[in-house]
């Protein structure tokens, strides 16, 4: 579920323009043909051709430009392909690098077990006693916040609000550590382990608490910890790797189109999910999963017990319900046959990656691309579902639209349009001597202009205030250009419509003669008579 709960509300709100529009939806893609199962034969033997099939089918119909995947034993990749360009236009090939979005949380768990096996840290450690200056939801429910509470997305963090924290990709972000001042203000869901809420910010705190632990920037010490040991030696941890292994842009829709716009990586989120690399690199970590936190030689970087909590579904309190969510792991959660899957997805504005491992198959599946959308996450993920499923042994799914996202983008488009004319016409009738009209109608039509042009505003007010602009121009860029466009000229329109309201009032009184004193008449002016013009 790749930030499908990371800024949901987005959707929401923006859903809440849809009344306003009037375009048909157009269909994501034609949907690709049926895929069988990849188990022809009762020896097990798994049907790659099948499967690429599939994957091949789903990148046409999202129009993703590049795909690379792998399904992975506990040695190595068994099979792997890779299609399609980067954003340079290269070919995309095994050595080509990505971003793997949250796919990031469990390499980030993984760190941080290593430092509770040591004893350098404990998960029921309050975070305030590693970082004091954590303040999130007032000094009582920061001082109750946990390790345990972090990793598992249960320390009260809302999803959208905190969003503000994460995805600075410019020169002078602040460090991890700076930037939870911002978190000071923000209310929490409920007390400290009673609500599930997915939130990056939960890893920022993370990757903040690993440095103060180790007293290391977290890249270092998760290369150390993490990526050497799994043999991820190609692995992206910030700007300065990103730029040596030559990331190109990813893709974003622009009105539909891939477009090679996504170019930036936060030298502080390689904790929650601007970490990337190739496929080895995505497949070694998978390989090292599925030797239960063992490096090729066989040395142990993980113990049983931290396999085991890591892959435990938590537990709300009081009450015992399921979260879906381990320690850095998503726990089944899917239809069989992936029900005992163990998996988590991710995405970064323009990359998106997958990874699920089949304990019972020993199996895993890898799986990164250069493009995402918020609105297109069904669509675009459901590669990666589908060709799990497929790996363990079941048939894949329907192909998914993006008919959310078409709908908005263009609906929103063609209001943006609507209103930037309305508003041209209406500052033309401001030119033009007013018409004669009734004033219960002239007041019903302005009313009914000024609902319409105010409402895009009023919709988008909510969500700015609770994500940003940047926010959103970060994540649906054509869709925040079309509602800003909207909002603007519906504003606008507004006013000037009231102003073709007023505008025959004004210039009644205007018309208007002052009053004359009482008892005078007014006087009557008269011409002078014409003085007669002497000839010479």
């Amino acid at each position: 579920m790749p930030l499908r709960l990371r800024l949901a509300a987005a959707r929401a709100v923006i859903l809440l323009l849809c009344p306003f529009l009037w375009a048909p939806a157009a269909p994501a893609s034609a949907t690709p043909p049926p895929a069988a199962s990849p188990s022809p034969s009762g020896d097990g033997a798994v049907d790659y051709d099948a499967i690429d099939a599939y994957v091949h089918g789903r990148m046409e119909a999202t129009h993703t430009p590049g795909l690379s995947y792998a399904v992975v034993g506990p040695e190595g990749p068994l099979h792997q392909r890779s299609w399609g360009t980067d954003g340079r236009g290269d070919r995309v090939t095994a050595e080509t690098p990505f971003l793997w979005g949250s796919v990031a949380k469990p390499v980030t768990a993984t760190a941080v077990m290593t430092l509770v096996q040591d004893g350098r840290l404990s998960l029921e450690d309050r975070v305030v006693d590693h970082l004091p200056d954590f303040r999130f939801g007032g000094p009582g429910h920061a001082s109750r916040i946990t390790v345990r509470h972090l990793l598992s997305h249960t320390a009260g963090l809302p999803e959208l609000p905190t969003a503000k924290v994460t995805d600075c990709v410019d020169a002078d972000c602040p460090s991890a550590l700076e930037r939870l001042r911002a978190l000071d203000d923000i209310g929490p869901l409920g007390p400290p382990g009673a609500e599930y809420a997915y939130a990056s910010a939960n890893y920022l705190v993370l990757t903040a608490l690993v440095e103060a632990v180790t007293g290391r920037p977290y890249a270092d010490y998760l290369r150390e910890s993490v990526l050497a040991p799994a043999g991820m030696d190609g692995a992206i941890t910030g700007q300065g790797t990103a730029r040596r292994r030559h990331l190109s842009p990813g893709h974003q829709l622009l009105w539909g189109f891939p477009a090679a716009i996504a170019d930036g990586v936060d030298d502080d989120g390689a904790g929650y999910g601007y970490l990337g690399g190739d496929l080895h690199d995505l497949a070694a970590f998978a390989s090292f999963q599925l030797r239960a936190g063992t490096t090729a030689e066989g040395d142990a970087v993980l113990t049983p017990e931290s396999v085991r909590l890591m892959r435990e579904e938590g537990r709300l309190q009081p009450g015992g319900t399921g979260t879906g969510y381990g320690l850095g792991w998503r726990v089944g959660g899917l239809e069989a046959p992936l029900d005992d899957a163990i998996w988590h997805t991710g995405a970064t504005p323009g990359y998106s990656a997958m990874l699920f491992l089949l304990p019972d198959q020993d199996l895993a599946l890898v799986l990164q691309q250069n493009l995402y959308g918020l609105l297109q996450d069904d669509a675009i993920m459901q590669v990666g579902f589908g060709a799990a499923r497929m790996l363990a042994g079941g048939s894949a799914p329907g192909g998914a639209s993006a008919s959310t996202y078409h709908v908005t983008v263009w609906g929103l488009t063609v209001l943006a349009v609507a209103l930037t004319l309305a508003a041209g016409r209406s500052a033309w009738l401001l030119r033009r001597p007013p018409k004669p009209a009734a004033w219960p109608r002239r007041a019903t039509v302005t009313v009914l202009w000024c609902v319409a042009g105010a409402a895009p505003c009023l919709a988008a007010v909510p969500l700015l205030g609770e994500a940003g602009l940047g926010q959103m121009m970060t994540w649906v860029p054509d869709v925040t250009i079309a509602a800003s466009v909207a909002a603007v000229a519906g504003v606008l329109t507004a006013l000037l419509r009231l102003l073709l309201a007023i505008r025959p009032l004004t210039r009644r009184a205007g018309r208007r003669r002052p009053p004359q004193p009482s008892g005078e008449r007014p006087q009557r002016r008269i011409a002078p008579s014409p003085q007669p013009v002497s000839e010479p």
